[in-house]
């Protein structure tokens, strides 16, 4: 849903909105629900107008607020019960939306019911994603790209779900689902094509450039099923269809663009003049999901399912580029190319489970799972392209066609076994194990290849304590720690061992303290990589009255990775070089709710985050570094009782950036809301 129809959202949904407060309220006098065609109604709806005051860079307020001008349908709520001594089809529904006419974030829940006869559910949901880091200012010196890709999108996602009960043990059910997104998508791209002679390696390697395209992904998919309870068994079965369509149109976005590779001089001297890129894919499946679970014997429990899928369809590649291109400063010359693609996709899975459940005695209980998942993607692709000018070692032009078949299987099994033991009702400690082995075979054209067909074992031991000896004091914690005897790429860690414990105390009915500890270390010494993370959060609360609460907290986040990493850019290798992250987050909050006098409310909450460290590649400048995030929120209510209630918010943030200032930015936000039940 675009803006536009946003707004059109909004005013539909203020005209529900009025067309209920339009009737006659006098069931508020005597707090009685409101009863409208035998119904019991009761709901509130808030409308607001917000007005927003950004300075500096907007792109990264939209990123993390994006709350623009103008009116919104904030919250409406509409709940009805059929009264007593009534009769019709609908005994309840529900109507519930959220952020109508232009908020990122916006929801709608409709939900019809008979009791014993069918449930209908409809959901809707659209958010708006913006990333987009000031690229114009970097450190080095450089206009070029910083990391990050930039994007405008939004997601669209709709479900709705029919459950009919044809007897006490037969049930039906009908679903539709509706996933997508769409918008401006800006990413990098080499001009690599399918015959390119070995010379032009080093210039493809060297040079990605910056595209501008936009972005189209949809899925949908529908389904039947049918769910059966057999004495203690209960199995289910779904059979329907599912497509997912995607594609992707993006050209450079001004001619003689040069390499967001800034650091190498040679790159200045290859321009791009124009390049198009076009690819498309549309893939279908069946929907098979069988599932079921029940009770063997009294204290012996068990379930499975298996899953299948079996996409297939085409893909389409379209792609054509013209520039500059050379092996040295004195052999740059001008190339252009074409290349077209087609290609027959199959990508097959299927996922079976089978788990127990053991009740040993009302202290302890044993579960274990097995699932395996085979998943097999076929690429049978033809391709053809046409060159020109880029060395002289070939005829110039020249035209190739060929064909490229690619196939992956992949296997995995996983084993899962956990012993839940309560020796008493205030403590219980919970261990267990699962064991992960995965087969990754890729192949080219027939051939293995050796580098990416590799088994991988793993096995990953767990243990989870929870203990509360009386109301003051409880704590729980979990420990895991993954080993992976093969390492599939160079920042898959041979070891990861992670922990958590939180801790909540309550030495009084109104005040309590809770603290949360989290520790993450992993490494992989082929390449000395090493990372850890160190994190504790611990926040206060006070309840001085029923008019006053108030709390403070601070939350500290320490992240540090270290490695040694080979670059292949240009004509040569360079091997070994250092790079370093690492942060600190530093967070202080505090905020209170307070009743001063009958009828009105006011709340505060704000934070302040503190962000020290940078990334260093040896060598480079640093483009990320220190960052202050200060934020906070006041609001003021008068309750009016029959009238409504009357809310003004205000918002203010900063967010500044040491290292690139052209991200900063500054905003006010004031938001005015009427609220009124019914």
């Amino acid at each position: 849903m675009t803006r536009t129809n946003g707004k059109i959202a909004f005013l539909a949904a203020g005209v529900v909105a009025a067309g209920v407060l339009a009737f006659p309220l006098r069931a508020q006098d005597d707090d009685k629900p409101l009863m409208i065609g035998g119904f019991e109604n009761s709901g509130s709806v808030t409308f607001g107008y917000r007005f927003s005051d950004v300075s500096g860079y907007k792109p990264e307020y939209q990123e993390l607020f994006d709350l623009e001008s103008g009116p919104r349908l904030l919250d409406f709520s509409l709940f009805g019960h059929l009264a007593d001594g009534k009769h019709s089809f609908v005994d309840d529904y529900s109507v519930v939306a959220n952020g109508i006419g232009g908020d990122p974030w916006s929801t709608v829940q409709v939900n019809i019911r008979k009791k014993k006869k069918y449930d209908f559910r409809v959901n809707l949901q659209q958010s708006h994603y913006y990333w987009n880091q000031n690229d114009g200012a970097l450190p080095n010196g450089a206009l070029g790209l910083t990391s990050n890709h930039d994007w405008a999108t939004v997601r669209r996602i709709g479900s709705a779900n029919l459950l009919i009960h044809a007897t006490s043990n037969l049930r039906f059910t009908l679903e539709y689902s509706h996933n997508a997104r769409h918008g401006i998508n800006d990413t990098t791209r080499t001009m690599a094509y399918f015959g390119a002679p070995p010379e032009f390696d080093s210039y493809v390697r060297d040079n990605p450039y910056y595209l501008v395209g936009l972005i189209d992904e949809t899925s949908n998919r529908a389904a039947l099923g049918v769910e059966y309870t057999l004495q203690s068994f209960t199995f289910r079965y779904k059979a329907g269809i599912e497509r997912l369509v995607d594609s992707f149109s993006g050209v450079n976005p001004y001619t003689n663009e040069t390499s967001i590779n800034a650091d190498d001089p040679l790159t200045a001297q290859e321009p791009l003049t124009s390049a198009n890129w076009a690819d498309y894919r549309r893939l279908t499946t069946p929907v098979s999901e069988f599932s079921y679970n029940g009770k063997i014997l009294s204290r012996l429990k068990t379930r499975g399912s298996y899953i299948y899928r079996s996409y297939t369809g085409p893909a389409t590649l379209e792609m054509s580029a013209a520039g500059e291109a050379g092996l040295s400063p004195s052999s740059i010359s001008p190339y252009s190319f074409s290349e077209t693609s087609a290609s027959n996709l199959r990508e097959k899975s299927e996922i079976v489970t089978q788990g127990f459940t053991y009740d040993v005695s009302n202290l302890v209980s044993m579960q274990a799972d097995y699932r395996y998942s085979r998943f097999d993607v076929n690429s049978n692709a033809s391709f053809a392209s046409t060159e020109s000018g880029v060395t002289n070692t070939v005829l110039n032009p020249y035209s190739v066609t060929g064909t490229d078949v690619n196939l992956w299987r992949i296997g995995t099994s996983t084993f899962d076994y956990d012993l839940v033991v309560t020796p008493s009702s205030d403590l219980l400690v919970q261990a267990g194990v699962r064991y992960l082995k995965s087969d990754i075979e890729a192949t080219d054209n027939g051939i293995i290849d050796a580098i990416e067909t590799k088994r991988i074992k793993t096995v990953w031991p767990t243990l989870n304590v929870s203990y509360k000896p009386n109301q003051v004091i409880s704590f729980r914690a979990d420990v895991d720690e993954v080993n992976n005897g093969t390492s599939y790429t160079q920042l898959t860690p041979h070891t990861d061992v992670r922990s958590r414990a939180i801790a909540r105390i309550r030495p009084v009915e109104k005040f309590w303290i809770e603290d949360t500890f989290t520790t993450q270390d992993s490494k992989l010494d082929t390449i000395d990589f090493h990372t850890r993370v160190r994190a504790n959060s611990t926040t206060a609360t006070y309840e001085v009255s029923d008019k006053f609460s108030t709390f403070a907290g601070f939350s500290y986040d320490s992240f540090w990775a270290q490695s040694y990493v080979n670059f292949l850019p240009g004509m040569s290798l360079i091997e070994q070089i250092s790079l370093t992250d690492q942060n600190v987050d530093r967070l202080w909050q505090a905020g209170f709710n307070a009743g001063p006098v009958k009828n009105v409310s006011m709340s505060f909450a704000g934070n302040y985050m503190r962000v020290n460290g940078q990334g260093i590649v040896l060598g480079s400048t640093p483009l990320y570094g220190p960052m202050t995030f200060p934020y906070a929120s006041g609001s003021l209510s008068y309750d009016a009782k029959k009238a409504g209630k009357l809310t003004v918010q205000l918002q203010r943030t900063y967010y500044i950036e040491q290292i690139v200032p052209g991200n900063n930015f500054g905003a006010k936000i004031l938001l005015i809301s009427w609220t009124r039940s019914f």
